[in-house]
């Protein structure tokens, strides 16, 4: 009798948690991140960030020597669009470069921008924990 209880508790857990974890049980995405560090000497206002046609994120500001992080999963392997302006200045700037694989490795990708509207790209493989 016990033991027929124990095993009814067992499935009923197991049914329970497959319930409530199936998408990540069966669909495991790769989530990459991205990184964009203002070091320009200025606020940076609608700050938006793409890969191919996808929106990677957007961030209404970015103070001086900040940052924003961005999770992030591409459906393509795709290249970067960063469209930003700055907070006391007219205008919109543009940078384009880099790219994103689908997967199977994550990535954290790091875009810095400088005082000159320069960006620097520095892309890295993950581990499969998602640290590095």
């Amino acid at each position: 009798m016990i033991k027929r209880l124990l095993f009814l508790a067992l499935v009923a857990f197991a049914a329970w948690y497959g319930w409530h974890h199936y998408r990540d049980l069966l669909h495991h995405e790769v989530m990459s991140r991205a990184i964009i560090v203002n070091n320009t000497g200025h606020e940076l206002t609608r700050v938006r960030l793409s890969a191919g046609d996808q929106s990677l994120g957007v961030k209404e500001s970015i103070p001086d020597n900040s940052r924003a992080d961005f999770p992030f999963h591409v459906d393509h392997d795709a290249s970067f669009l960063l469209v930003w302006q700055y907070g006391d200045r007219p205008g919109e700037s543009r940078w384009t470069g880099g790219t994103v694989t689908q997967g199977p490795i994550a990535q954290k990708c790091t875009f810095t921008i400088d005082g000159d509207g320069e960006v620097l790209f520095l892309p890295e493989n993950l581990s499969p924990n998602g640290n590095n």
